[in-house]
């Protein structure tokens, strides 16, 4: 809110009006004391005694209620009026009029001199304060006093001299007043061109120009020999009233934040400019115009015109400094702002970590090679290098995130020594990273694979890194001499040929070819499908019964998933069981198998003791709440815990850090502990099964169909002989073995001689639906065999 405004001096405790109240008895008071002039000495003195002490008393008053008791232009004026009070009341009143002592008049003129002494020494200090330049505002009052000084000597000063004829001390007393009034004018014009400018600044200039007529008419009036007139007290005592009003209008509450005065402006401009012309020309003019020029005179007016000239010299120089000053400025702040631009546009385009191009570089850099390329279609295209750090989450889950960036910038800067000019590197993100090779004969596919060598071999050499000696390597999609038309579709093909180098394995180079988008596309027509399989109900399970060699009896059934979309055919498991784990649409799957599984599988246990299996895949033992779903559903479909066997591959355990396969462990332990059944599949395929043997809650151990087949060829020998070992392995650990795969007699035969008690395949039952598994139980021979 407004300091100065009527609201906000109701809060202080002020009257917003007191001002006006006061202004218009002071008015009262000047009316009468003129009336009084020259008729009534003492009520007179009464009237002056009044007017200049409430006027002090104003002053005190206003200063402590807007919070300027301190301010030393204030406390000056304080002390003018006091004096000026002391000095008419006391000396002029008491001592000239009522005493009629000359000494004592003498003594009143000294105090008069001194109260305006005060008076601008006031002024002059508060212009500084709401002046931006202390040199500014003294020249500004120096030109304007200057500039209204000749056409007043022209006029008042020098006519009063030659008409008195000699300088008396009266004349003397008359002349120095209106010669301190031009001082005054100077800063009071000065100030009210301050853009700033307050109600009470208005009425403290209006008190002064008042006081500037009144000394003006008793110069006058001691020119002709006259006692001061009614004109000379109403001036006098008009100031006391105006600026006593002023100290108590609300906007002194806002006079101590007065805002600097600019340096130039146009009325400012306007008034130096009047000055500069017409105060000369005025004062000529009324030279020209008395009929006894003094050479005097024309002195006088000679040295103020050189003196305004200086001073509006000086000013102009002052202007100019400010001007060189703020240009000075400004160059630095548009210095700085380049700078600052051209910073934010290298950080908007490169990597904060490795100061690499990021991808909307990349982007920018990959479309103009491209529009180059269709710009001149005997080029060759563009050629791309994408590639993706292998092994680096391990880093960072072993050694922690500033290692793994210490490692990125490493590895940005062996990348950036193969890269030649004309070539563009960037992060894309995380450690990925690619390389743009623009249209030309270094684009073809021969030298970006000889480029994707350097970089595998490169980016393959020890790291150290942080006192530690760390190993990575790479994966490297390569895009070259292919047809492009823009960079996003680069991109996708380059990410193509970098997801089939990732799936190859480890260290790889791939080369994009159209067969790779054929895929991807049908990786994209396959999870849409599968998005919608489930509220379709085209997702069914089939069951493939797993049976005791000895008798012949079903002892378990393992459910095997199965998809048919509404209007298309089968699709098969190798196929859309991939794409459910790499779009995470296996845990919803999975969780609907599960369920399904136990629901049928309740009458199979009840009606003949058999347990079903069902695989898990590692996204779903991933999921942190895998083992309450589990035991959930077996609690609601009241199915014992050892009548389910999940079960797990190796290859999923291995696709995880240590400490995830250390949480799946203790998931599938505790599990365990419930009476659910781990199974192990596709055992003997693994480089570290054996290792696993120790550390994994297993029951059952399911050996892959590739070690079946070999066991009736013509070279047996080592296909029995590992057979065997597995089979012999498990029994001293007290597993249980299940051979799958199973498609003849002879095979069963075999391993029915190596003691292995359970196989799976369709020499017994290909994969049925549940309603013939209910069928095929009904007319099997069994017996239980858990």
């Amino acid at each position: 809110m407004n300091p100065s405004s009527p609201a906000a001096a109701a809060r202080r405790g002020v009257r917003p009006h007191a001002w006006l109240g006061f202004l218009l008895l002071g008015s009262v008071l000047t009316a009468a004391a003129s009336l009084a002039t020259g008729r009534l000495p003492m009520v007179e003195v009464l009237f002056w005694a009044t007017g200049q002490g409430a006027a002090a008393l104003a002053i005190f008053a206003g200063t402590r209620r807007h919070g300027l008791a301190r301010s030393r232009p204030w406390r000056l004026m304080r002390m003018a009026v006091v004096v000026a009070w002391t000095a008419t009341t006391l000396v002029w009143g008491l001592g000239g009029v009522w005493l009629g002592s000359p000494e004592l008049l003498e003594l009143y003129r000294i105090g008069t001199l001194a109260a305006y002494g005060l008076s601008l020494t006031a002024l002059i200090s508060l212009n500084l304060q709401t002046s931006g330049s202390r040199w500014a505002g003294l020249l500004d009052g120096g030109i304007i006093s200057v500039g209204a000084a000749m056409p007043l000597w022209t006029f008042l000063i020098d006519p009063a001299i030659d008409q008195s004829g000699r300088l008396s001390t009266g004349l003397v007393f008359a002349l120095v007043p209106p010669v301190i009034d031009l001082f005054v004018f100077g800063v009071i014009t000065r100030m009210i061109l301050d853009s700033s400018r307050a109600p009470w600044l208005n009425l403290l200039s209006v008190s002064y120009l008042v006081l500037f007529a009144a000394d003006g008419a008793y110069l006058l009036d001691q020119v002709a020999g006259r006692p001061a007139g009614p004109l000379t007290t109403a001036g006098w005592l008009g100031w006391s009233a105006l600026i006593g009003a002023a100290a108590l209008h609300p906007s002194m509450a806002a006079a101590g934040r007065i805002r600097p005065a600019a340096a130039t402006g146009r009325n400012r401009v306007l008034v130096f400019l009047a000055l500069a012309l017409l105060s000369p020309a005025a004062s000529i003019l009324g030279g020209w115009l008395k009929s006894d020029v003094s050479s005097h005179s024309d002195l006088v007016i000679t040295v103020l015109t050189l003196i305004l000239a200086v001073l509006l010299v000086l000013r102009l120089s002052v202007v100019t400094g400010v001007a060189e000053t703020q240009a000075a400025d400004l160059r630095d702040a548009l210095h700085q702002q380049d700078v600052l631009q051209r910073s934010l546009a290298h950080r908007a385009c490169h990597d904060p970590l490795t100061g690499l191009g990021n991808r909307a570089l990349l982007g920018e850099a990959l479309q103009g090679a491209v529009a180059d390329h269709l710009a001149h279609p005997g080029r060759p295209a563009p050629a791309l290098l994408l590639l993706d750090l292998d092994g680096f989450k391990d880093v960072n889950d072993t050694y922690g995130h500033p290692v793994g960036d210490e490692l990125l910038t490493v590895v940005a800067r062996r990348l950036r020594a193969l890269t030649a000019d004309g070539q563009v590197l960037a992060r894309l993100g995380g450690d990925e990273f690619a390389l743009v090779l623009p249209a030309g004969p270094g684009s073809s596919t021969a030298h970006a694979l000889a480029l994707a060598e350097q970089v595998l071999a490169a980016v393959r050499a020890p790291y150290a890194v942080d006192g530690r000696e760390l190993y990575v390597t790479t994966s490297v999609g390569v895009l070259a001499e292919a047809s492009l038309t823009t960079a996003s579709d680069a991109l996708r093909d380059a990410d193509l040929a970098l997801y089939a180098a990732k799936a190859a394995g480890k260290s790889q180079i791939a080369v994009f070819d159209y067969t790779l988008r054929a895929e991807r596309l049908h990786h994209a027509e396959i999870a849409a499908g599968l998005r919608q399989a489930l509220a379709r109900d085209e997702l069914t399970l089939n069951y493939q019964p797993v049976v005791d060699l000895t008798t012949g009896a079903i002892h378990a059934v393992e459910a095997l998933l199965r998809w048919t979309p509404t209007d298309g055919r089968p699709v098969p498991p190798d196929v859309f069981i991939p794409v459910a784990e790499d779009t995470g649409l296996i845990v919803d799957i999975g969780r609907w198998a599960l369920e399904r599984a136990c629901a049928d599988a309740k009458r199979w246990h009840e009606r003949h003791g058999i347990a079903v299996t069902v695989n898990v895949s590692g996204r779903q033992l991933r999921e942190r709440t895998f083992r309450e779903t589990v035991l959930e559903i077996l609690t609601r479909h009241a199915l014992p815990r050892n009548a389910l066997t999940l079960e797990v591959t190796e290859s999923m355990l291995l696709a995880t850090s240590p400490a995830e396969t250390q949480r799946i462990v203790d998931v599938l332990a505790d599990l365990r502990a419930h009476g659910v059944r781990i199974a192990l599949d596709d055992f003997g395929t693994g480089y570290s099964s054996l290792a696993y043997l120790r550390t994994l809650p297993v029951d059952i151990l399911k050996i892959d169909r590739s070690f079946t087949a070999p066991l009736t060829g013509t070279d047996h020998h080592q296909a029995r002989a590992f057979t065997k070992a597995i089979v012999e392995l498990a029994a001293s650990l007290e597993l249980r073995t299940v051979v799958e795969g199973v498609e003849s007699r002879e095979q069963a035969g075999v391993l029915q001689q190596m003691g292995c008690p359970l196989a799976q395949g369709y020499l017994f039952s290909p994969p049925i639906s549940s309603g013939e598994v209910d069928d095929l139980l009904q007319v099997t021979p069994w017996r239980h065999a858990a």
